[in-house]
């Protein structure tokens, strides 16, 4: 029986598996070594290659890499609630308010 046109029979994708490996720039254990001859290295297999490591795993395995993990998230950045806003034009009282020692005057023209 033939399948309807357009649409792949399901039995065949679950027998096949994923079609699509791991990506090791989303891996934690990817890593770039300091070699030019071998630039790409795995953290978690101890192997450094020329190509991505999940390339040279599917290469030499015939398997997908079952070693990945995902990155953590990255931390969002915390932003000040309120930010001290001047307006221009506007100058500060710190000169008269700072306990510390008096700002000296400075001469900008010569």
């Amino acid at each position: 029986m033939k399948a309807a046109q357009g649409q792949k029979p399901q039995v065949a994708e679950q027998a096949a598996g994923p079609t699509k490996g791991p990506n090791c720039w989303d891996c934690r254990h990817l890593a770039i070594t300091w070699d030019v001859r071998t630039p790409y290295s795995c953290k978690l297999m101890g192997f450094r290659s020329r190509n991505i490591p999940s390339i040279e795993v599917l290469r030499n395995d015939g398997r997908f890499c079952s070693g990945f993990t995902a990155k953590p998230a990255p931390m969002a950045v915390k932003t000040p609630k309120t930010k001290p806003t001047l307006a221009v034009g506007n100058t500060t009282n710190r000169r008269n308010t700072d306990p510390s020692t008096p700002f000296p005057q400075i001469n900008l023209i010569i």
